[in-house]
């Protein structure tokens, strides 16, 4: 240190003065940038606010919203259903390809007819009684003890076919006895049978190619003139498995009457009546 120079305690070094001097002019701009990060962070709050607010409106909405539907559902007539059991499924069905259910009635020539319950129809068994179901995707299915079985005689029951086709198109017939392996499947278009096959003890009637579901289905089909006692104990196995496959052949062609209990349908009555003689 030079000689006379005076060195104060609190004396800043060289060239701080300068530095003070720019750090006091960035001191505005310091609190300016400090000043908008805070209000940022203050809008980033509000609007995190705003959203959880509309969140819990919204929940607050759809939680009233779905109590007035459940309310306004226990407060609507409900329509009625109602299971078919299982113990009166027919033996023999027709399902005809149609929505009016007058022109089959008609075709049919049903005597006294009136309005009747899918549990009633069904559960005749006995008579010369048939009944017409409602249309369900358009097919209308027929059950009744009048209907031909083909075992009992195999003319009445092509004919019956044959002229039912005649006057409303496409028709399918199906029969089935599990206890005696009996069974019988049928397809006619306006008049014309595209592919039948009927088995009682022997082959009664098989005529047209096989479709597709049947051999899909493993459905194996006799020729003419074959008897239960020339088949081996496989063949009386496939018998079985036939019988078992009418319904679900049923419905591929178009509906099988054992699956309504389980859609569980709304009753809207059918008609039954007595079958005119054929």
């Amino acid at each position: 240190m030079p000689a006379g120079t005076l060195q104060f305690p609190f004396a800043h070094p060289p060239g701080l003065g300068q530095n003070e001097g720019v750090l006091a002019m960035n001191h505005p701009h310091a609190i300016a940038v400090l000043a908008m990060a805070g209000a940022a962070d203050w809008v980033a709050w509000i609007m995190l606010g705003l959203f959880l607010g509309v969140l819990i409106v919204a929940g607050v909405f759809w939680i009233l919203a779905r109590h007035e539907v459940r309310q306004m559902r226990q407060l609507a007539p409900r329509p009625s259903w109602e299971p078919l059991p299982d113990f009166s499924l027919p033996s023999q069905w027709l399902a005809i390809r149609s929505g009016n259910v007058a022109a089959v009635q008609q075709a049919l020539g049903l005597a006294n007819p009136q309005q009747c319950s899918w549990a009633e129809g069904f559960s005749v068994s006995h008579g010369q009684r048939l009944f017409i179901a409602p249309p369900i995707q358009g097919w209308i299915l027929v059950v009744g003890p009048a209907l031909p079985v083909p075992e009992d005689d195999i003319d009445r029951c092509f004919h019956f076919i044959t002229r039912l086709s005649n006057q409303l198109g496409h028709v399918q017939f199906f029969s089935r006895n599990r206890a005696l392996g009996h069974h019988a499947w049928a397809r006619a278009q306006t008049g014309r049978i595209e592919r039948a096959y009927a088995w009682a003890g022997e082959t009664l009637w098989n005529q047209g190619a096989a479709t597709r579901d049947e051999k899909e289905l493993s459905m194996r089909c006799q020729p003419y003139g074959q008897t239960v006692v020339e088949l081996d104990y496989r063949d009386l196995d496939r018998l079985t498995e036939n019988t078992e496959n009418v319904p679900r052949l049923a419905a591929r062609w178009s509906m099988d009457p054992a699956s309504l209990p389980g859609r569980m349908r709304a009753v809207e009555p059918g008609i039954s009546g007595e079958i005119a003689a054929t």
